[in-house]
């Protein structure tokens, strides 16, 4: 069944509950990338997207799982959509302060340490990256060393 859907910024959206990727699609292109483009602070325009979707849920009754499939569908355009149209790589979107994590593990790398010293100071450095970030990091770094 397909019903229409009013975003907060007036667009109407028509919703299949079968397949809500329209739904999800208009969210990142109307909401999401503008936001971002605007505040230039991902976590805040991930949050208004978050609270958009909630406020659907709650006004229209919807499955709140729906949110889930819109951080999924997220998460498959930083890839490519976010990062041509902000001008910012995933890695830079997802961490404000990337480019000191590889400035400090430079910094660690060329500072004569012997491998246990290493080993702690890349320690110390990471300890507080979840797993997740710590595969982007690693993704990141890979890319930028073997891709050059």
């Amino acid at each position: 069944m397909v019903e229409k859907l009013e975003l907060s910024n007036g667009i109407i959206v028509d919703f299949d509950n079968q397949n809500p990727n329209t739904l999800y699609e208009i969210i990142i292109s109307e909401i999401l990338i503008p936001k971002y483009k605007d505040s230039d602070d991902w976590n805040l325009s991930i949050n208004v997207i978050i609270e958009e979707m909630n406020q659907l849920i709650k006004k229209y009754k919807l499955n709140p799982e729906l949110k889930l499939g819109l951080l999924n569908q997220v998460e498959e355009h930083l890839d490519k959509d976010i990062e041509e149209l902000t001008g910012v790589a995933k890695i830079e979107i997802l961490f404000l302060n990337m480019d000191d994590y590889v400035e400090d593990i430079k910094k660690i790398m060329t500072s004569g340490l012997d491998k246990t010293e290493l080993r702690n100071e890349m320690a110390r450095l990471i300890q507080p990256l979840t797993i997740f970030e710590l595969g982007e990091l690693f993704i990141f770094l890979g890319r930028r060393t073997f891709l050059k």
